[in-house]
C-alpha cells in the first residue's frame, strides 16, 4: 500500500516549487488537485480553481482538443507531448489565444493503473508570435522581392559556393536548387561583362575596402540563352582575421528598365537629330526642350540653356499677337493646331516661314495638361524648290523639244507647246490622250514589248521612235529619252517623263552630209590616184610626226607595205648615217612649224640605198594651228651621182690648177719686182694687176676646194682659244685696205675669248664684208656689229646696196646661187661664198640668216655658240 499522503505532500511540494507551469488532474473528471502559481498565471485564474473539475475551472477549454487528449492519456496510460499548441483562454476578462508546449504524463499506482495526470507547460506565446511575425515579414519581403523582380544570393568566398533563391536561379538560368560553384555563376555572365564582374567581387571581398558591391551587368540563361540585365548589390562580411566569410546581397532584373532607357535614348536621339524643329514648353511658354534642328533654325547655340528662353522670343510682334490671342486658345480647346507661322532667328533676325504643328502634352498618369509641344518645318527650301520648279516648267514650256509626262499606263498628264505643235493636237485634248495615240503602230509595238520592260527595270531608255501627226498622219522620226519617276519613299513607279527631238532636220543634214561625203570621197579617190601617179613619194603625217598615209610609189620603190611604213616605221628604211640628222631636222620642224627639208638615203627593194630630197609643209587651220603635215620624197640619186662626179672633177681640177697658179703668181711677183727695179713702172703695174687676178683665181680655186670638201664631208676644223674681237679687227683692217670707196663702221660689243676654228670664222666674216662692199656700189659705208647673248655671239654685217627680194632670200645660201637682175652681171663670182659660209656656221653649231629690203640694202647675220674652255 502506497503512502499516498506522504507521496502527495512530497509531490505537491515539487509541483509548487517547479519553475514551469505545472498542474495535477485526478479521476476521469480531471479534478485539479494541485496547480502551482505559474500554471494559475498561465490560465489567468487564482487558487480557487483547485479542487474543481478542469472543465468547470476553465470552461473556455470546452470544444478544444485538450479534454479528449486528457481522456486518451488517462485511458491508455501513454504520455502526450504537444509543441507550440494553440489554446484560447480568458485572461484579464478577454478570450485570448496563447501558444504552449505541454506534456500530459500519467501517474500510475503499483498496479500500473492511471490515478492522475501531471500537466507541465511552457508558455511560448511571445516566441510563437515573434516567429510568426518573422515568417510573415519574410513572406512579405519575399513577395516584395518577387514583385520587384529581386532575388537574393549568398556567396561563401572561402569555399566558392553560392546559395540563391528561385529568382536568382531564374536570372542566371539555373534550373536546379541548392548550392552552385562560383565558376558556374561566372559562366552565366555575358562574356563582355565577365571580367568586370569578377574584378568587382574581388574588390568587395578585399578587407581594404568596405565590402560594398554595386554593379550592373548582363546574364545569359543556360536554359534558353536569354540575355538579361541585372543590378546586383551586396556586402562582404569579414572575421577577426579580416577574411571574408560571407558575401551576400540581392539581384534585380533591370532588363525592362535598360530597354526602356535605351528606347528613351533612341527616341531622344531621333528627336534631337530630326530635320524638323521640335520644342517643348510649359503652359507659361517657358522652354523646356529644343532639339538640334530647332537651335540651328532659330539661332540658339547648341550648348545654350534653353530653359532661360521663352517661346515668345521667336515670334515677330505680329505673329506673337496671333499666337497668344488666337492660336493658343484654339490649341487648348481642340488640343492642337497646324498652320503657317513666321519664326525669328535670334542671331540674324531673319524671318523664317514655317509649317508649324502644336499639341498639348498630358501627364500619362493623371491626364493633367503639363505643357505644349511644337514641330516646325522650314519652308524656305520648299519655296526655293517651287521657284526652281516654276523656272524648270518655264524652260520645259519654252523648249523646242517634245516634252511629255504620263502615268505608268501611258495616260498623258502633260505635253509642252512644242510637243502639241509637233503631233498636231489641241491643248484640251492632252488629258484625254494616251502616248500610244500619237506614236506609230511600229513604235507602239516597240514601246510595249521592248521599251517598257527596260524602263521598269533600269529606270531609263533612249533610242529612235516614230510619232504620228494627228491631223496629217505624217510619220515623224524622233530620238526619245524616257525616264521612270518613282515615289521617293516606297520607290514605286508612278509616272514616265519623256523628251523627244525631231530628227527630220538632222536627217536632212545627214543626207546632205552623205552626198557631200560621197563627193568628197570621189575627190579623195582622185587625189589618191593622182598621188599614186606622180613620180615622187607622197605622204602625210599627224602633228606628232607619225605617218598616216603614203602613196603607192613608196611600195613600188621600197617594196614596203603600209603596215611596215606608217607611224614611225618609215625611219627603219633610212641609211644609219643619215637617220640621226633626218630625225633631228624632223623634230625641229614639228616643234617650230618650219618647213622640213633634208636629204637622206633610203633602202630600195633591191637592197641598195638611193638618195631622196625630202620636203614637207604644215597644213594649218583658221587659227594658225598645225593640223597635218604633207610631204614628198623625190628620187635625186641620179643628180647626186652627177654632183659626186662634178665634185670629183672640181676637186681634181682645183688641185691640178693650184700648183701652176701658185707658180704663175710667183713668176708674176718676180717679174713685177724686176720691172720696178729697172724703172719700167708701166709693165710693173700691168704685172701688179695680173697678180691681183691671180689672187682672185686662187680664191676661186680655194672656194671650189672647200665646196668639194663640204660635199664629201672632209671639211676640217682646227679649234683653239682666241680673242674674238681681235680676229674681227684684223679682218676689218684687211678688207678696209682693199676697199677705197667704203668706210667700214664698227659696233663691237662682244669682248670675250672663245674656242673655235679662227681661220674658218675669219673666212665667214671676210666673205660677208666683201659681199657687202661688192653689192653696195652706190653706198659709201658698211656697218659690222656684234652682240653678246651669253651662250652665243651674234655678228651682223649691214650694207646699203641693192638688197634682195623676199622670194629670193631663202636661196642666197644655196650652192652656185647668185642674185639675178639687171645689174647681176656687174658682180662677178661663182655664188659659192655664202654657201661655204653657211656650211661653216652650221658645222660650228650656229645659224646664218639675212634680212633685206630690195633697193635699200641687206643685213647678213650669223650666231655661233660661245665656248670659253
Amino acid at each position: 500500500m502506497i503512502n499516498l499522503f506522504s507521496e502527495e505532500e512530497r509531490f505537491n511540494s515539487l509541483v509548487e516549487a517547479s519553475p514551469m507551469p505545472t498542474a495535477i488532474y485526478t479521476g476521469v473528471n480531471m479534478i485539479i488537485t494541485n496547480a502551482n502559481q505559474e500554471m494559475l498565471d498561465l490560465w489567468g485564474k487564482d487558487s480557487s480553481v483547485i479542487g474543481k473539475p478542469l472543465i468547470e475551472a476553465i470552461p473556455e477549454l470546452s470544444g478544444q482538443s485538450f479534454f479528449d487528449i486528457l481522456s486518451s492519456v488517462y485511458t491508455t496510460g501513454e504520455t502526450y507531448h504537444a509543441k507550440e499548441s494553440e489554446a484560447s483562454l480568458i485572461v484579464d476578462g478577454k478570450l485570448q489565444t496563447f501558444y504552449f508546449t505541454y506534456t500530459y504524463k500519467p501517474l500510475k499506482d503499483n498496479e500500473g493503473k492511471t490515478i492522475a495526470i501531471i500537466n507541465t507547460a511552457a508558455h511560448l506565446t511571445e516566441l510563437v508570435k515573434a516567429r510568426k511575425q518573422i515568417t510573415e515579414t519574410k513572406e512579405r519581403l519575399s513577395f516584395a522581392l518577387l514583385s520587384a523582380e529581386i532575388g537574393t544570393w549568398d556567396l561563401d568566398p572561402i569555399n566558392n559556393h553560392v546559395n540563391w533563391d528561385a529568382k536568382c536561379r531564374e536570372l542566371f538560368g539555373f534550373s536546379s536548387a541548392g548550392e552552385v560553384e562560383y565558376k558556374d555563376v561566372l559562366s552565366c555572365i555575358h562574356h563582355d561583362d565577365e571580367k568586370m564582374v569578377n574584378e568587382a567581387v574581388l574588390n568587395a571581398i578585399n578587407p581594404k575596402t568596405e565590402g560594398q558591391y554595386d554593379i550592373k551587368y548582363r546574364t545569359i540563361s543556360q536554359n534558353d540563352q536569354l540575355v538579361r540585365w541585372v543590378h546586383c548589390k551586396g556586402k562582404a562580411y569579414f572575421n577577426v582575421d579580416q577574411i571574408a566569410y560571407r558575401f551576400a546581397g540581392i539581384a534585380q532584373d533591370i532588363t525592362s528598365e535598360v530597354t526602356a532607357r535605351r528606347r528613351e535614348q533612341q527616341l531622344l536621339s531621333l528627336v534631337n537629330n530630326n530635320a524638323d524643329h521640335m520644342t517643348v514648353a510649359d503652359m507659361s511658354g517657358n522652354l523646356i526642350y529644343m532639339n538640334k534642328a530647332s537651335r540651328l533654325l532659330l539661332g540658339v547655340d547648341l550648348d545654350a540653356d534653353v530653359t532661360q528662353l521663352s517661346a515668345r522670343d521667336f515670334y515677330t510682334p505680329e505673329e506673337l499677337d496671333r499666337v497668344q490671342n488666337h492660336i493658343i486658345k484654339e490649341i487648348d480647346v481642340v488640343e492642337g493646331w497646324k498652320g503657317h507661322i513666321s519664326l525669328i532667328n535670334r542671331k540674324t533676325k531673319d524671318a523664317i516661314p514655317c509649317m508649324v504643328s502644336y499639341l498639348l502634352i498630358k501627364d500619362p498618369v493623371t491626364g493633367e495638361i503639363i505643357g505644349r509641344g511644337a514641330t516646325a518645318r522650314d519652308l524656305r527650301p520648299e519655296i526655293r524648290a517651287k521657284a526652281e520648279l516654276q523656272k524648270l516648267a518655264a524652260i520645259v514650256d519654252s523648249s523646242e523639244d517634245f516634252c511629255n509626262y504620263c502615268d505608268i499606263y501611258g495616260n498623258t498628264l502633260y505635253i509642252n507647246p512644242s510637243g502639241i505643235e509637233l503631233i498636231g493636237i489641241n491643248a484640251d485634248q492632252i488629258l484625254s490622250s494616251n502616248l500610244f495615240d500619237y506614236h506609230s503602230n511600229l513604235s507602239n509595238d516597240k514601246i510595249k514589248n521592248e521599251i517598257f520592260p527596260v524602263l521598269f527595270k533600269e529606270g531609263k531608255w533612249s533610242g529612235e521612235l516614230e510619232l504620228t501627226h494627228q491631223l496629217t498622219n505624217e510619220i515623224i522620226p524622233i530620238h526619245k529619252q524616257l525616264y521612270m519617276i518613282r515615289e521617293e519613299i516606297t520607290n514605286i513607279p508612278v509616272a514616265i517623263a519623256g523628251i523627244a527631238r525631231d530628227l527630220r532636220p538632222e536627217l536632212n543634214i545627214r543626207e546632205t552630209l552623205a552626198n557631200k561625203n560621197a563627193a568628197l570621197q570621189n575627190v579623195v579617190d582622185e587625189l589618191e590616184f593622182l598621188a599614186d601617179a606622180v613620180p615622187p613619194v607622197v605622204w602625210s603625217s599627224k602633228t606628232d610626226g607619225n605617218l598616216d598615209y603614203i602613196n603607192r610609189r613608196w611600195f613600188d620603190q621600197t617594196g614596203k607595205s603600209d603596215e611596215e611604213t606608217l607611224g614611225a616605221r618609215w625611219a627603219e628604211n633610212l641609211h644609219p648615217e643619215d637617220l640621226p640628222g633626218a630625225l633631228v631636222a624632223w623634230k625641229h620642224s614639228l616643234e617650230t612649224g618650219d618647213p622640213y627639208e633634208t636629204e637622206f638615203r633610203c633602202l630600195d627593194k633591191y637592197g641598195e640605198f638611193r638618195w631622196y630630197l625630202v620636203r614637207a609643209m604644215p597644213l594649218r587651220d583658221t587659227n594658225g594651228n598645225i593640223v597635218k603635215w604633207y610631204g614628198t620624197n623625190t628620187d635625186v640619186h641620179h643628180q647626186k651621182e652627177l654632183e659626186k662626179q662634178k665634185d670629183n672633177f672640181l676637186g681634181i681640177a682645183s688641185h691640178e690648177l693650184k700648183t701652176p697658179v701658185t707658180s704663175l703668181k710667183a713668176y708674176a711677183q718676180v717679174l713685177e719686182s724686176m720691172f720696178k727695179r729697172s724703172g719700167d713702172f708701166k709693165n710693173a703695174d700691168l704685172l701688179g694687176k695680173m697678180n691681183k687676178q691671180v689672187d682672185r683665181l686662187t680664191n676661186l680655186i680655194s672656194d671650189l676646194l672647200d665646196v668639194t670638201k663640204i660635199n664629201s664631208g672632209r671639211l676640217q676644223f682646227n679649234n683653239s682659244k682666241f680673242d674674238f674681237n681681235e680676229m674681227l679687227e684684223e679682218v676689218i683692217e684687211d678688207v678696209q685696205r682693199t676697199s677705197f670707196k667704203h668706210i667700214i663702221l664698227t659696233e663691237l660689243d662682244f669682248k670675250k675669248d672663245i674656242v673655235g676654228d679662227r681661220d674658218r670664222i675669219c673666212q665667214v666674216v671676210t666673205n660677208l664684208l666683201t659681199n657687202a662692199v661688192k653689192y653696195s656700189p652706190d653706198a659709201n659705208e658698211v656697218v659690222i656689229y656684234t652682240q653678246d647673248h651669253g651662250n652665243f655671239v651674234q655678228v651682223c654685217v649691214q650694207d646699203y646696196g641693192i638688197g634682195i627680194s623676199p622670194e629670193l632670200k631663202d636661196h642666197v645660201f644655196e650652192q652656185f646661187y647668185r642674185v639675178s637682175g639687171n645689174r647681176e652681171h656687174t658682180f662677178p663670182g661663182l655664188g659659192l661664198g655664202l654657201y661655204i659660209s653657211s656650211e661653216i656656221v652650221k658645222r660650228l653649231g650656229g645659224k646664218i640668216w639675212v634680212n633685206s629690203v630690195e633697193g635699200k640694202g641687206s643685213t647678213f647675220c650669223f650666231s655661233i655658240p660661245v665656248i670659253e674652255h
